[in-house]
Order: C-alpha cells, then sequence, then structure tokens
C-alpha cells in the first residue's frame, strides 16, 4: 500500500513536470502509461490533475499580471502629475557599452527616452543650448517595452588582458596552450523515464582522440550528477586561462523543448553551461573562443525532408595593435546543437550520434586547415544528406533527417593551427 502511494506522488510530480513543459493531456497519459504500466494513474485522474495544475497556474499568471498593470498605472499617474515647481531631475539612460540491431533512437508601452516633465520645451537663441538638445536627442535607447530603472550603475569596470587587436580578423589561437575540453557523456539515468543512450560511449572516445589531435587539454566526465557537473564547470571557470587559446565544452545527453537537457539525477538548462564563462565571471577567457557542442534532443518533432530533382544546370551564387577596447560580456560564445529546437537527434546504438560522428569526421580532416564556421556548415550538410533514421518497427520513427544549428556570438574566425610539439 505504501508503495503505491509513494509511486503515486512520484507519478503527480513528473506529471506536474511534464505541463510545465507544455505535454498535452494526452501526451502525459501516454507517457505515464508507457513507465509505470499496471502501476499508471487511471486517465480520469491523471486528466483530473492536468486541469487542476493548469487552473492554479493560470490563477497564478492572473494574480501576476494585475500586480504588474497596478505598478504600471502607478508609475504612469507619477509621470502625468508631476505638476511640483521644483525642478525636474535630469535622468540619462546609459545603455551597456556596444563597442544500425541497425535501428536509430532519438536522443504597457512607456518608450524610453525624454518626456515633457523631465525636460520643460524652452524657446531659446542660444546656440550652445541648440547643440546640447540636439545631442540629447541623439541619445540611445532600447527596443522594450516597459519603464527603464532609473537607478545608478554602480557595477565596477572590470578589465582584461587584450588577446588580439581589436580590428583582428581571427582569434589568437598562438598561445602556449590550446585550452580545455571538457565532456560530460551521460549513458545511464537515473531518472526513471530516460532510457540508456547507448552508442554514447563511441561518441565520447571519438571526441577524446579528435579534439586531442587539435591540442585541447580533454577531460571526460561519464554519468555525472549536476551537483558535480556545476563542481567541474566552477573549478574550470575558475583556472588561470592566460596561455590558452579557448575554451570546449561538449555534452552528450537526452534533452527535450526549451533546451532543457538531462544529468545523471535531474533535468536542467543547458544555459548552465556556458553561464560560469561570460567574461565577467571568468577574466583570463575574455576576448577568447569559448565552444560548447550540445548533443541532445530539442523536442519531440521529426523531420520528413524533402527530395530535391536535379535540374539540367545549377548556377552558383556569391555574396558580397591598437588601442584598448570593450566588448560586452557574451561575445566570443558559440552554442553548436545537434538539431533544430523543437526536433529529435538520432543516435545509432553501434556507432554513436550521427551530429557528433560526422562533426569529429570533419575535424579529423579540415581542422587544421579551415575555419570552424565553415566545418560546422560541412558537418551540417554531412547530416542532413548522408543520414535517415531506419526504424521499421515504429514507422513514426522511420526514414526521418536530422539538420545541425548553430548559434554564434563569435566576432571573429576561428582556426585551430598545429601545435608545436615541445
Amino acid at each position: 500500500m505504501n508503495t503505491r502511494i509513494i509511486e503515486k506522488k512520484e507519478q503527480c510530480i513528473i506529471l506536474k513536470f511534464l505541463i510545465k513543459l507544455g505535454k498535452s493531456r494526452d501526451k502525459c497519459c501516454n507517457l505515464l502509461k508507457k513507465v509505470y504500466q499496471k502501476g499508471c494513474m487511471t486517465r480520469n485522474s491523471i486528466h483530473a490533475y492536468f486541469d487542476e495544475v493548469n487552473r492554479i497556474s493560470i490563477r497564478s499568471s492572473n494574480k501576476i499580471k494585475k500586480i504588474e498593470m497596478k505598478k504600471d498605472e502607478m508609475e504612469m499617474n507619477n509621470n502625468i502629475g508631476n505638476t511640483s515647481s521644483t525642478p525636474p531631475v535630469s535622468i540619462t539612460y546609459s545603455p551597456p557599452n556596444r563597442e544500425r540491431s541497425n535501428f536509430h533512437c532519438t536522443d504597457n508601452l512607456c518608450m524610453p527616452g525624454t518626456s515633457r516633465d523631465d525636460h520643460p520645451i524652452r524657446t531659446t537663441n542660444n546656440e550652445r543650448e541648440d547643440e546640447q538638445s540636439n545631442e540629447m536627442k541623439k541619445l540611445d535607447t532600447i527596443d522594450a517595452v516597459g519603464t527603464i530603472a532609473k537607478k545608478p550603475d554602480t557595477t565596477p569596470k572590470l578589465t582584461a588582458l587584450m588577446p588580439v587587436e581589436k580590428d583582428a580578423a581571427c582569434y589568437n589561437m598562438n598561445h602556449k596552450n590550446r585550452g580545455k575540453c571538457i565532456i560530460f557523456n551521460h549513458e545511464d539515468f537515473s531518472i526513471s523515464l530516460l532510457e540508456k543512450r547507448e552508442g554514447s560511449a563511441k561518441d565520447a572516445a571519438r571526441l577524446q582522440k579528435t579534439f586531442g589531435n587539435l591540442g585541447f587539454d580533454v577531460e571526460l566526465h561519464d554519468d555525472f550528477t549536476f551537483s558535480k557537473i556545476q563542481d567541474v564547470l566552477t573549478r574550470v571557470s575558475q583556472l588561470d586561462h592566460t596561455d590558452n587559446d579557448c575554451l570546449c565544452v561538449i555534452t552528450l545527453t537526452h534533452g527535450l523543448k526549451k533546451d532543457i537537457i538531462s544529468a545523471h539525477d535531474v533535468m536542467y538548462e543547458s544555459n548552465e553551461l556556458w553561464k560560469p564563462f561570460v567574461a565577467n565571471k571568468c577574466l583570463t577567457l575574455a576576448g577568447k573562443p569559448k565552444l560548447f557542442f550540445i548533443q541532445a534532443c530539442r523536442g519531440d518533432e521529426s523531420d520528413d525532408g524533402v527530395q530535391l530533382v536535379g535540374t539540367r544546370s545549377l548556377r552558383g551564387t556569391e555574396t558580397d595593435s591598437g588601442p584598448t577596447y570593450s566588448i560586452p560580456t557574451h561575445a566570443d560564445f558559440l552554442l553548436a546543437h545537434s538539431s533544430i529546437e523543437g526536433f529529435y537527434t538520432w543516435r545509432n546504438p553501434f556507432e554513436g550520434t550521427w551530429y557528433i560522428q560526422c562533426l569529429c569526421d570533419i575535424l579529423d580532416e579540415y581542422g587544421t586547415t579551415m575555419d570552424l564556421m565553415s566545418m560546422l556548415t560541412l558537418t551540417a550538410r554531412k547530416v542532413a544528406t548522408e543520414y535517415s533514421s531506419v526504424n521499421p518497427e515504429y514507422r513514426t520513427l522511420h526514414d526521418k533527417r536530422q539538420v545541425p544549428s548553430v548559434t554564434t556570438m563569435l566576432i571573429r574566425s576561428v582556426y585551430f593551427p598545429p601545435k608545436s610539439k615541445e
């Protein structure tokens, strides 16, 4: 009896998590039945709990909206009712400085700026005042709904060593060391909903060899809990990377929509991987490439593909040490995913994942001669044109396609020239 109660509570927790991820009632029901089978809650119980959680969520959301609306109304009334004879305080907004079995498996609107109350209109023939007025009109603002918080910026200005000149086309990859490559490989999970990722060890071994050949100092971590992952990331972010070219972090795991991925014990947002390395937190990596590769599903949609028929001719297309400088804290990042948002990625239990195997193929062949973005384009083409899923037992998973995606904040080209062996 106690076991059944505990099992029901566990199902409710999982159900609540699935609801937050936007799963439908029927989808939730099917997933729970697949895991718990005869011990699963009844369909009516699942639907009732689903509706109750949604009602609570809507009620809470409405309360938050009412509070925000009251705040906006109060602020607007304060702005409109500013009739005090005391001269208005001029507040200037300063924006941030811009400077193959062979089966495949899945893995109110207040615009920022000047207002009538803040800047009374005056007629003057004084040229200096006219110039100052014109300068005020040219202040940068932001494209955002709402009001700008009127508080002083007390954040201290951080400085870091400049690894490359401002207008350099390529990152400086001639430091003493290439840098760290951290691999988090997840094959087994303690979360009952997640199946074993057979074939992931193949990917991990291949990545170790490929990135080792490019000169990286590779660390492999298998089936780490989220706490252990955080420990590793914190440790690496606190290292001195002065003599390193860059950083690379690779994660092989299961994933869901909205870039939720899994550690051995819990699900977490993938941005937890890169947040410790933004420039104001890891100064010795400021201005250097920070590369993140994530092999994980990003939803539950599959890609049927479209067949392209050749024509008689295909025509190519064409497209058109200096002073110190500042960069945004989120510059120099590259986030490479094995698929686009919302879609499955594919893995062969015997050969590994399509994406990682193709990535290693391209890096092995062109790693020291071609820039990284070009290599990622070749990787995407290889995955998109040379692979299709084989799963005749489940027709909905058979003959499907995949295309990787890249989000880049890199501001220069990345090359991996050979390191001299000392």
